[in-house]
């Protein structure tokens, strides 16, 4: 798919800019973070593009480490012009421009919290399942290599934030039952991927 900027600069006979940034973060909006150059289509960022339209200006292989927060569960499933759903597509790409052994991270509202379903434009509610998916090696475990994919992560933590102190105070096998039994225990996320090349 080409960009709006791609196709205006087609027609001046120029090349879109491509970038090399070691740290970006992707969907910075008006709160990038520090020591990283951030990719949006308004806000703070130093890239001003839609991360619905692929391929992104970004070298492969050119990023070390991402930071993306609360921008997966805004992942469209489809939009005209796609031939697979967006979760896909997005991270076809997050996968393309990292690094070899780039990390990923990723913070989002987790499915079991009705923060999750607070904003109207939340079209994904994310389980911490749902990451293996972008595991080559789990697909292949689950028989669901079918999906249109070849990213290949690494899972290295998926961790709960939010957590309050009286919940921190209780013993584990108190905390577990709760995670797993529970809604409104976790409020958020915190994925880290490592990119397999």
């Amino acid at each position: 798919m080409t960009t709006v900027a791609e196709k205006a600069a087609a027609a001046n006979g120029a090349k879109p800019q491509m970038y090399s940034p070691r740290r970006l973060d992707i969907a910075c909006g008006q709160r990038k973070r520090d020591g990283f150059k951030g990719i949006d289509i308004s806000g703070d960022a130093d890239i001003v593009h839609d991360l619905n339209e692929t391929p992104w200006p970004i070298r492969t292989n050119s990023v070390r480490e991402i930071v993306c927060a609360h921008y997966a569960e805004h992942i469209p499933h489809w939009r005209p012009g796609w031939e697979k759903d967006g979760w896909w597509l997005f991270f076809d790409e997050v996968f393309r421009i990292l690094a070899p052994g780039g990390t990923a991270e990723f913070i989002h509202p987790y499915v079991m919290h009705q923060r999750a379903f607070w904003d109207p434009t939340h079209v994904r509610f994310i389980h911490e399942v749902t990451w293996y998916y972008l595991d080559a090696q789990w697909r292949e475990a689950q028989q669901l290599d079918h999906y249109e994919t070849e990213v290949d992560f690494e899972i290295v933590t998926v961790d709960a934030m939010g957590l309050s102190d009286e919940f921190m105070s209780r013993n584990m096998e108190t905390q577990g039952f709760a995670r797993t039994h529970y809604w409104n225990v976790i409020p958020d996320l915190r994925v880290l991927l490592k990119s397999r090349k």
